[in-house]
């Protein structure tokens, strides 16, 4: 019951809010942890838009673009979170969000690239 009531207050929240990015935040990972992946991931999307030198945006990001299995696009959205600062790369490593990306090779090679080997 608390999940329903926590996603239509921030849906209630968004539609008289819709460019506050704590909002936009919020909204996003509830939707996403609720298995509404798309809607996630396009709040996830306009939320680089309006704050594209978020790092945690783009890294958010890239979690519901890997949930959706574009890898290449969450490659880079991860690529462009650390480019901006992100440095939890332990996070990273254990992100459920990003298991699926983290069986590429595309991300070994980040991590290679990273020195996480």
């Amino acid at each position: 019951m608390g999940d329903h009531f926590e996603l239509d207050f921030f849906k209630s929240l968004y539609k008289r809010l819709p460019n506050d990015k704590r909002v936009i935040s919020i909204l996003a990972e509830i939707y996403t942890h609720s298995g509404l992946i798309d809607e996630g991931l396009k709040l996830d999307q306009k939320l680089v838009r309006i704050d594209s030198t978020n790092a945690l945006a783009h890294y958010n990001l890239a979690c519901s673009l890997s949930l959706k299995l574009r890898f290449k696009d969450a490659l880079s959205s991860l690529k462009e979170s650390i480019k901006l600062g992100y440095r939890d790369f332990n996070w990273m490593l254990e992100d459920e969000d990003l298991e699926a990306l983290r069986e590429t090779t595309i991300f070994m090679k980040l991590k290679k690239e990273l020195g996480l080997l």
